[in-house]
């Protein structure tokens, strides 16, 4: 080929490459986003479309309802074959495959299941978390001086870590915060080291500690330091989202309890207890608000937790659910049937009342595996905006509805914009619990 035509060959050719690279771009996207496993339910419509080069790979020996074609041209079962569209209406359940193809070449596979989805009871009830019945949480360390100016971290030494909860001293049960100092100061006068007992996970450990004295140097008075940081084991407000009845299973919050520094809170001896709010905190632009509610504690437990997962907490209730909007169970949804559009969602804003508000999903991301943020939701609902601003703290778990499925739980406020956030889905909630359910036992209670 001549020098002058070998430019614009090449030109030509990387025009043509770079066509070729945008109309394949965005599906192959589509087909890298698409889930592993796509979940329906009988008599459902779905329905897939690929442009040429892609193309989908139906077995001839498939599931009832799975249909193929190509234009007009269908691609009956007892056929096996590529195509350009497929359509499942399968009205009994079972399994199957799709099989996406580039150029004729397998790229992804898709395992297809259809089956009825587990019937809830919506929550939407106010409840706040206890890491424990009883105890305090190890949040930080910090250096004491003796009377002669020496340094030491007591609790260090003894081997107090951060996230050990603290539930007895000298045998004493440590109920509530207000208490560490006065048992510290009583027995440490007689003397004698201290015998903690920390739990730390399923591990209950008894740890030695001597006290640091300190003397006042004005009224001649002594007080005794371990060096540590504590606090009460109540991790705030939140929302509980469902309930199942055949596994006496709950989920609530939709995503992860974290505490002191952003770690993860031992929660193998939590309880959830019934929450009254008796106030909001409205949010504005890049201010959250907060729902404040109190609880007594004890009392109060409605259930114990048994997993403190990144898509909400689970555990079992010490009896039944029950919703004023819903008193039968619904179906939970499949991610496939969340759309964008108007729902619902339940939370309590005064009292222990749960009151429906109106939303809408504005975006749904069809996940590949389980996360916290499947949707973005915004509040449409007036009253709730007026009293609220929006989404807050503590309506974290608030179940969502949709057609008469729940389709997920709020998780998170967009700090610039409090009528926005994301939500989990329910799916992702409902596979979770699946997987907790029978290997965890409630924990046994502290003072026992």
């Amino acid at each position: 080929m001549p020098p002058r035509y070998r430019r614009p060959f090449t030109l030509g050719v990387a025009l043509l490459f770079g066509i070729g690279l945008l109309l394949i771009l965005p599906q192959a996207i589509q087909v890298q986003l698409f889930p592993s496993q796509l979940r329906i339910v009988p008599g459902q419509n779905f329905q897939l479309s690929l442009k040429k080069p892609f193309s989908i790979y139906l077995e001839a020996n498939r599931l009832d309802g799975i249909i193929g074609a190509n234009g007009r041209k269908e691609l009956a079962k007892g056929q096996s074959g590529t195509c350009s569209q497929v359509m499942v209406r399968s009205e009994r359940e079972g399994t199957g495959t799709l099989e996406f193809r580039l150029f004729g070449i397998p790229i992804r596979r898709v395992n297809l299941v259809v089956e009825k989805m587990p019937e809830v009871i919506p929550g939407g009830h106010a409840i706040g978390v206890l890491v424990a019945k009883e105890g305090v949480i190890v949040t930080g360390h910090l250096p004491v001086r003796d009377d002669t100016g020496k340094e030491f971290y007591p609790a260090a030494e003894a081997g107090v870590k951060v996230g050990d909860l603290l539930v007895a001293i000298n045998g004493q049960v440590v109920h509530r915060i207000h208490e560490v100092d006065r048992i510290i100061q009583q027995e440490a006068a007689k003397g004698m080291p201290l015998r903690l007992t920390v739990l730390r996970g399923e591990q209950s450990l008894q740890l030695t500690i001597k006290p640091v004295k300190r003397t006042n140097r004005q009224d001649g008075t002594a007080r005794y330091y371990l060096g540590l940081y504590v606090e009460d084991p109540a991790a705030g407000v939140g929302t509980l989202t469902y309930y199942n009845p055949k596994t006496n299973y709950y989920g609530a919050l939709g995503h992860k309890i974290v505490g002191f520094s952003n770690q993860e809170l031992p929660l193998a001896h939590g309880k959830i207890v019934a929450a009254r709010i008796t106030g909001i905190n409205q949010g504005n632009r890049g201010e959250p608000g907060e729902k404040i509610g109190v609880f007594s504690g004890n009392s109060d437990i409605i259930g114990d937790i048994v997993g403190n997962t990144s898509i909400g907490i689970f555990g079992t209730l010490r009896q039944g659910l029950i919703n004023p909007w819903y008193p039968r169970p619904i179906p939970v949804s499949t991610i496939s049937q969340v759309q964008p559009g108007p729902a619902e969602m339940l939370t309590v804003v005064k009292g222990n009342e749960i009151r429906r508000f109106t939303i809408e999903i504005q975006k749904v991301y069809h996940q590949t595996s389980l996360r916290d943020k499947g949707m973005v939701i915004k509040v449409t609902d007036p009253e709730l905006l007026s009293r609220t601003g929006g989404i807050i703290q503590g309506m974290s778990g608030s179940p969502i509805i949709q057609n008469g499925r729940l389709v997920g739980a709020i998780t998170h406020v967009f700090v610039n914009d409090p009528t926005r956030g994301y939500a989990v889905f329910a799916e992702w909630m409902l596979q979770m619990e699946e997987s907790l359910v029978g290997k965890f036992t409630p924990a046994r209670d502290l003072a026992s």
